[in-house]
């Protein structure tokens, strides 16, 4: 469940003539998101949680810096390098409901989505778009030179997502972090002891997927 609100009354109406500027060679993230609910390709199913009786593990998807970027999330097949399912977003002012009841020692912010997957299989989940958030200040002035740089300026890395396979009545959590020019994507093994939560290392593969900003790549 991902929301994606206007930033000022009648963004809608501006949007399309902005985003085809952005387009056209600013590529500004400021202009993308007053359309960022159509600018994201929607070609993949929203994704659906195993059945009763597969084996499941829970997964936690958390963006650092959900102030600063949208993280529109995936599943990915590698091999063939395709989007699997749609998540959601997360960031911003994204608000997700589903709550599967896993461990975590401090609240869990609003935007982070938290579902079952399949256990016991190569799981490659991650960015399938990221840009930065924008104040309504930006969004009035996104045809000012100085707005444009400040906006690049912020733009995040490319994200190498990892594969990993989680195991059977486990939980995990998959930190995205995203800063100007920079985004990694690590998964951790949730552990509870005596009231504490410990985030351990997860043995992880490369995988062809990358992502930057709007665009999910292959790499070999």
């Amino acid at each position: 469940m991902n929301d994606c609100h206007d930033l000022t009354p009648n963004a809608g109406a501006r949007a399309p003539a902005r985003a085809s500027r952005a387009r056209g060679g600013l590529a500004l993230a400021a202009a993308a998101w007053l359309a960022a609910c159509s600018a994201v390709p929607n070609a993949a199913p929203k994704y659906r949680e195993p059945p009763k009786g597969v084996a499941a593990a829970k997964v936690r998807v958390v963006n650092l810096r959900p102030y600063a970027y949208y993280a529109d999330i995936a599943v990915f097949d590698s091999p063939s390098c395709f989007t699997k399912a749609n998540l959601g977003m997360t960031g911003g002012n994204s608000r997700d409901a589903e709550r599967i009841g896993m461990l975590d020692d401090k609240p869990v912010s609003p935007a982070t989505l938290e579902r079952y997957v399949r256990a016991e299989e190569a799981l490659v989940i991650g960015p399938r778009a990221v840009f930065p958030t924008v104040t309504s200040a930006e969004v009035m002035h996104v045809l000012q030179p100085d707005t444009q740089n400040e906006v690049r300026a912020r733009t995040a890395g490319v994200c190498k997502v990892p594969a990993f396979v989680p195991k059977a009545g486990e939980q995990y959590e998959i930190e995205i972090d995203l800063t100007p020019a920079r985004c990694t994507v690590t998964p951790y093994h949730l552990v509870g002891t005596d009231g504490a939560v410990r985030r351990e290392p997860v043995e992880v593969h490369e995988s062809r997927i990358s992502t930057y900003e709007f665009d999910m790549k292959c790499f070999k």
